[in-house]
């Protein structure tokens, strides 16, 4: 059964919609680089730290107007797998949809190894989600190859379909009561999440493609693949996918200085004991080898990557999948 929400003391919302950065107290120090970054003066929408358990937010992110929702679904969370990396926070999705229904008509979750660098995205959570509870960018799997059959959809015995990335995450919470999503979501775990996947297996698995496709601007998925190529895409959120996140050692030679200048600053501040690397200010140049083999990938898909940007007319009209 869901739980009613708990805000923060102190914290009322405020606004129809809401951005909400998912994590539990060990990825705090990060969420909170990406919930800063949202906070802008003069937003339309909410911006808050989720998780399934209460936590206490330093002063500087309440003091930018940053609440903190906990909420969780005791009806399902025997059924939700974890591992070493993800706890069950990274079900927040699901968690929010149900449990903030009533409080705010949309709600745009993100993980929280994001950059956020432009766009509107109180525009986004008002845009028209063409009657889709969900809506969501596919996953970097099928950005130059929108037919691959992923392995979680062939696992399952299933057709080709397109699939999504669950690291950023539009959700209308009326819309998704009224499909039943919640008891979609719990019979899909009960039934086939084991060996599957997490949160991004169980959400395509319910929906099958039924579901409004997002610009991948909103959710660039960085990787070696793709770095050059964000420099004329310009996305408004980068999703450090894969184990190399922003704030440490290992992305040293692999993201530009620019995107960890915020980690560099609030962590050392503010999160003193957060796990971060020792080079987070200074310029760090990639392997030859690593940066040809980059560079070549990318120019062989440039013709796929244009013509899967050129779909979108902008950044805030969704589209079928």
């Amino acid at each position: 059964m869901t739980a009613e929400p708990q805000f923060s003391p102190g914290f009322s919302p405020r606004h129809e919609v809401a951005v909400i950065v998912a994590c539990d107290a060990n990825y705090l120090p990060y969420a909170a680089v990406a919930a800063l970054q949202l906070a802008r003066e003069g937003r339309d929408y909410d911006v808050l730290i989720g998780g399934p358990e209460p936590l206490e937010l330093p002063g500087f992110l309440r003091d930018a107007g940053i609440g903190h929702v906990a909420a969780v679904d005791s009806g399902i969370i025997d059924a939700l797998p974890t591992d070493a990396r993800r706890s069950v926070a990274t079900y927040m999705e699901m968690f929010c949809a149900s449990a903030l229904r009533g409080v705010y008509r949309r709600i745009l979750v993100l993980d929280s190894d994001i950059i956020f660098e432009r766009g509107d995205p109180g525009r986004l959570l008002r845009t028209d989600m063409l009657g889709r509870a969900v809506a969501a960018v596919r996953d970097n799997r099928q950005w130059r190859t929108p037919k691959r059959h992923v392995r979680e959809f062939r696992q399952l015995g299933r057709p080709s379909a397109p699939y999504f990335n669950a690291g950023v995450v539009m959700i209308d919470t009326e819309d998704w009561a009224e499909a039943g999503l919640t008891a979609k979501a719990s019979a899909f775990a009960r039934d086939h999440l084991a060996g599957l996947g997490r949160d991004q297996a169980l959400m395509n698995g319910m929906l099958y493609g039924d579901w409004a496709e997002i610009s991948p601007l909103w959710n660039w998925q960085y990787t070696w693949s793709s770095a050059q190529l964000m420099a004329v895409a310009d996305p408004c959120i980068i999703h450090f996918i894969g184990p190399h996140k922003p704030w440490l050692d290992s992305a040293d030679s692999r993201v530009p200085m620019r995107l960890r200048e915020d980690y560099a600053r609030i962590l050392p501040r503010h999160f003193p004991d957060a796990a971060r690397g020792a080079g987070l200010d200074r310029r760090h140049w990639p392997g030859r080898r690593d940066l040809g083999k980059s560079m070549f990938k990318q120019w062989r898909a440039v013709g796929p990557m244009l013509d899967y940007l050129g779909r979108f007319p902008d950044e805030y009209t969704l589209l079928r999948p």
